[in-house]
């Protein structure tokens, strides 16, 4: 068997001052067998949790499956997001909403997971923070129940306001509020181990204080743990998920939360296991409101929008570039609205129309209700019914020409940094990242504006002829050339005003170069006329399918996909998917809950 290793009782006390390893319930045994004390109904051919061992209720087969099992997936904290959406609906399942005011502050103190280079899901580091963040957070619902009668009988039952606490009060209190919290049935250690607390020394409000803060501060609510499932085909570090288990992997895959009621009593009658069941949850998590903020936070974090850092509207030649469009105005948020114009065309493209990704990069409608940003695209704001109005023909067109992804702080643009998002984000192909020590002074400065030469012409000299600086820059600079027919604002423009940075003077209006041999694919070597042509370039190498496809697997299983595994073979279906238009983006979003990888958990070392 193998076993996750607890806390020891010294840890315990160090990072938690109360907790014991006992109180922690982390030494439940993976894989099942005649000593497991896991969940569920366990049987001939059938996991705990009433699973058929190797079963896959949702439906897709792969052709490349052949049998392979899933890549490891280690412990996984709950990211910061979902552990504070879990705290608010737990409580608020419990009747006890009224706490989380006392909160807010609390929660927030918990550290956020780091964007870095990837998304947030796949930073797994817990820190002393964590532990003292979480810890106080039970504290103080533990704190607030005591004092309130009213918390504590929607907590543990009026029964919990009697001069004594009956067994039969904590095994109710267990099952409404501590069950929920592990997400899965408890097993008779659990509660031997939260029955220990009601020790006759503790008031029965106390008593009940103590186990809120020790279910609150367990790895069983902190982690999404999934150890309880029985062994597929004799091997012990690949397990079929409990019914319990699959329910909490739909939520938090597409809610980022805990299951609701109606996922739990699935889990517990059964039916969750039973190809209906299970499609019927499926269509019903995907179509809450819940699973539209999670794709969401998907794009956002894929596209970088949280790295822009505002416009310098106190430049004197920022102003002159931004003059009429009320940039920096009180009530006036561009970024913010040209942010939303995106979540609200991947919606529409997800939720409300049958489309693939190849619709989502051609498309010209606008979908901005916002009148400051339909005047910069030079259409008529959305009134928020009937049709949506049509960009400019020959000026823009697709996700990737929206102002949001053009922006620059600045009043010139940077096609470096165009190019290099579009290579890296967006074609996932790999850019080398030279050493900061080896690069000359000045190198990651953008060019002074010059009368004489547009800023096309002032990046390309800054890297031609330099050894050091082709070999990366040759990979992706003309792609960012060929969209200089947008400004730093993300309008479009025929010709490049420069301004005087100091004094915001017109210096020159110069004329455009757009075309550049952008090798979008590795044979692709004749020029590009320009951002509408990059953009049929996209679409035709099917790249940014391929590559939605891998960042959606990382973001939903917060893990890369591994190689000689079914990861390869789900990303390549995804792929699939995002290309035919009887699947399509919801198509292909929802099914990473139909492959047979999403009922199995394969361990490894953590």
């Amino acid at each position: 068997m193998l076993t996750i290793p607890c806390l020891t009782r010294a840890k315990a006390s160090l990072y938690l001052g109360i907790l014991s390893c006992a109180a922690l319930s982390c030494t439940a045994e993976i894989g099942g067998g005649s000593g497991s004390s896991g969940p569920g109904v366990s049987g001939s051919g059938t996991g705990p949790g009433g699973v058929p061992v190797g079963s896959n209720p949702g439906g897709v087969s792969i052709s490349c499956d052949g049998g392979l099992a899933p890549g490891v997936s280690p412990l996984m904290k709950l990211t910061t997001v979902q552990y504070r959406n879990t705290i608010r609906d737990l409580l608020t399942m419990a009747g006890a909403s009224a706490v989380l005011p006392k909160l807010h502050g609390l929660l927030a103190s918990v550290p956020d997971d780091s964007l870095g280079a990837g998304f947030r899901g796949l930073d797994n580091r817990t820190s002393l923070e964590h532990v003292q963040g979480y810890f106080n957070v039970g504290v103080a619902v533990g704190d607030a129940v005591v004092e309130d009668k009213a918390l504590l009988t929607a907590v543990a039952g009026a029964c919990a306001n009697e001069a004594t606490l009956s067994a039969t009060c904590v095994d109710g209190f267990l099952d409404r509020f501590v069950e929920q919290a592990y997400r899965r049935p408890l097993v008779e250690a659990d509660r031997a181990e939260y029955a220990s607390l009601n020790d006759g020394v503790r008031s029965p409000a106390q008593a009940i204080r103590a186990m809120v803060v020790v279910a609150l501060s367990s790895p069983r609510l902190v982690h999404q743990v999934e150890i309880d499932g029985g062994a597929i085909q004799s091997e012990t570090d690949l397990l079929q998920l409990t019914s319990y288990e699959i329910a909490a992997r739909l939520s938090y895959t597409f809610w980022q939360t805990m299951p609701d009621a109606a996922l739990w009593a699935a889990a517990e009658d059964g039916s969750l296991a039973t190809d209906a069941g299970f499609a019927g949850q499926l269509q019903r998590v995907f179509a809450d409101g819940r699973t539209r903020e999670t794709l969401w936070q998907f794009w956002n974090e894929w596209m970088r929008f949280e790295k822009f850092t505002g416009f310098e509207t106190t430049r004197p030649a920022f102003k002159a570039l931004a003059a009429g469009e009320s940039i920096g105005e009180a009530g006036h948020d561009h970024y913010a609205d040209m942010v939303q114009e995106v979540r609200s065309l991947t919606e529409l493209f997800t939720f409300e129309r049958s489309a693939t990704v190849a619709d989502l990069l051609n498309t010209d409608v606008s979908v901005t209700k916002s009148s400051d940003l339909a005047r910069l695209y030079g259409v008529q704001p959305w009134s928020g019914s009937g049709e949506y109005p049509k960009l400019p023909f020959g000026t823009r067109a697709g996700l990737m020409q929206r102002a949001a992804l053009l922006v620059s702080n600045l009043e010139q643009t940077n096609p470096f940094h165009r190019g290099a998002f579009v290579r890296r984000e967006l074609l996932c192909d790999p850019l080398p990242q030279p050493d900061p020590n080896s690069l000359p002074p000045g190198s990651l400065d953008p060019p002074p504006p010059s009368s004489a030469q547009t800023t096309r012409q002032r990046f390309q000299a800054k890297v031609e002829g330099k050894a050091l600086c082709a070999g990366c820059h040759g990979s992706f600079s003309d792609l960012g050339y060929v969209m200089e027919s947008f400004d730093a604002l993300g309008r479009y423009r025929t010709t490049e005003k420069v301004y005087d940075e100091q004094t915001g003077a017109q210096l020159a209006e110069l004329p455009l170069d757009t075309n550049a041999v952008v090798r979008i694919t590795p044979d692709d070597a004749s020029p590009a006329t320009g951002a509408a042509d990059l953009n049929q370039r996209l679409v035709q190498s099917q790249k940014v399918e391929a590559c939605l496809a891998q960042h959606y697997f990382e973001y939903a299983s917060r893990r890369a996909a591994t190689d000689a595994s079914i990861d390869t073979c789900v990303v390549q279906d995804l792929t699939a998917g995002l290309k035919d238009p009887t699947v399509g983006l919801a198509g292909a979003f929802r099914r990473m809950a139909q492959y047979s990888s999403f009922f199995q958990r394969k361990v490894g070392p953590q």
